[in-house]
């Protein structure tokens, strides 16, 4: 009998969907707020089946998660949203407070539903590192990692039993967030593939700045070098908090590691898988 996995978000869940619809034994689940979009047309072409469901609307997602076997769950941080549709905020409230409000319930929304599904052998919870936490309370501002750690908190408190069937993975920084790439990324199945209880920094090497640079110099053919900025340039960047918070995020990974020096980290190569 096949197992299933239900996908959903398909900035990361598209090279799971595409991985799995290759392996014996595997059915695909998508889950999108609109089953009529190009995407999803294109996704249900190649067999996957595509149901709809909404991150603000739990019962719609206990239907999407009916039977599955696995859950790969993740939320955006919704920084464009912010940014153009004008939220209502409550006095004293940021945008990027707004938004951390609104991934927290989303995120919260997911698991409540994936805590119903009896069938469900392994949920792989897609998160950041606690930014606040782990470094002490001195970056305040990190909201897009916090909100993800947020949700892991709410779920070990709240459903103990899902918490056992869960495993985290952390992605390190995005090809996409460079050049859009249609490489799909192992690391997503090595999770589905390890026990409940793995905490994964999904990365292909650690290293500095200026290394980076270098390696993305050399791989384009361009001519690159590694400057610092302070806060106020990120912020004059990006007024309005956003660029304050990508420049506490950047302070805070070369302070305290990308994932803040959480010991329940593992690497790819602690769990035999090779990227």
């Amino acid at each position: 009998m096949s197992k299933l996995i239900v996908i959903c978000e398909w900035k990361q869940g598209r090279s799971v969907a595409e991985t799995y619809l290759k392996e014996a034994g595997w059915k695909v689940r998508g889950i999108t707020r609109d089953a009529t979009k190009p995407e999803s047309l294109k996704l249900a072409s190649r067999g996957v089946e595509i149901v709809e469901g909404d991150l603000n609307n739990v019962r719609s997602l206990k239907t999407a998660f009916k039977g599955a076997n696995v859950v790969f769950g993740n939320t955006i941080f919704p920084f464009e949203l912010a940014m153009t549709s004008s939220p209502q905020l409550r006095p004293g409230q940021s945008l990027e407070q707004w938004g951390y409000e609104l991934e927290v319930k989303q995120g919260k929304n997911l698991a409540d539903a994936v805590a119903e599904v009896e069938s469900l052998e392994l949920l792989i919870w897609s998160t950041l590192s606690a930014a606040r936490k782990w470094s002490n309370g001195k970056y305040q501002n990190i909201f897009h990692f916090d909100s993800k750690a947020a949700v892991v908190q709410y779920i070990e408190e709240t459903y103990p039993n899902l918490f056992r069937k869960t495993s985290l993975l952390e992605l390190g920084l995005f090809v996409t967030n460079w050049k859009i790439s249609a490489v799909n990324i192992p690391w997503k199945k090595g999770s589905c593939e390890s026990s409940p209880g793995t905490h994964l920094l999904a990365c292909s090497e650690l290293m500095t700045w200026p290394d980076y640079a270098d390696l993305w110099a050399r791989t384009v053919g361009v001519p690159a070098v590694f400057e610092s900025f302070t806060l106020e340039d990120m912020d004059k960047l990006a007024p309005g908090g956003f660029g304050i918070e990508i420049g506490e995020m950047h302070a805070y990974a070369i302070e305290f590691g990308y994932w803040g020096g959480d010991p329940s980290i593992v690497l790819p190569a602690e769990v035999s898988l090779k990227i």
